[in-house]
């Protein structure tokens, strides 16, 4: 839980963009209850399949001992699962699209950098597609725009 509060140095203003267009937007969409559920969910399974890479790539001598302690601070296994549900929201045929350059991005990440964190942030995002189904009203309120509230 702490490691989710933490940022990765002292500077905070690069966040406020990443808040601006994702955080926000997806807990105005999905409601309070939901974005938690999304990005806490994305950040436990995220935290645990990271460390677990860790764990092994110690054990078979890819990473070195010394990461044994490694600490996984930040919010963007939170971002990048709300990110994944968000993108739930896109117009069709570009949901898809985004999701799958999306998914291609991660994935080269952890392809030309495998370490811990990246193999953390693919596994949130995948978490935040898969929860696309709470989404509430994903067809008729295509983001951008913000939902038309009754």
């Amino acid at each position: 839980m702490t490691s989710l509060l933490w940022l990765d140095d002292r500077r905070w203003w690069p966040y406020v963009p990443v808040f601006a267009t994702i955080v926000a937007p997806a807990e105005r969409r999905l409601h309070w209850w939901r974005w938690l559920l999304v990005g806490f969910a994305a950040h436990t399974i995220g935290t645990y399949v990271g460390q677990s890479y860790l764990g092994v790539s110690i054990r078979r001598g890819k990473a070195p001992r010394r990461l044994v302690d490694a600490r996984d601070v930040g919010v963007s296994y939170f971002v990048l699962g709300l990110a994944g549900t968000l993108s739930g929201y896109l117009r069709r045929p570009w949901r898809f699209r985004c999701q799958a350059a999306a998914v291609g991005a991660l994935a080269g990440n952890v392809a030309l950098r495998p370490t811990f964190t990246e193999v953390g942030h693919l596994t949130a995002f995948f978490v935040g597609l898969a929860a696309t189904g709470l989404a509430p009203d994903r067809d008729a309120f295509a983001y951008p725009a913000p939902p038309v509230r009754r």
